[in-house]
């Protein structure tokens, strides 16, 4: 798989909050708050998205801002 635009983090995170049942049942599932969720859905704090998309199995590589999965390393 190759990388994937930054772009792509909104849709990427509404997707797994979707299939989890909720921001709260997601956070709980990959360990992270559900603020930090929240964050990512709305464009917020950056670290709090990364966070997310690590625990989601992403890394964000700069610059420029893309997403390279990162199988096998995480969660």
């Amino acid at each position: 798989m190759s990388a994937i635009p930054i772009t792509e983090v909104k849709s990427l995170v509404a997707d797994a909050v979707e299939l989890a049942g909720g921001q709260r049942a997601l956070a709980r599932r990959r360990g992270v708050s559900q603020s930090d969720i929240s964050q990512a859905l709305n464009g917020g704090r950056k670290d709090a998205r990364n966070r997310v998309l690590n625990a989601l199995g992403y890394s964000v590589v700069t610059p420029p801002e893309y997403l390279v999965p990162m199988w096998g390393q995480n969660r």
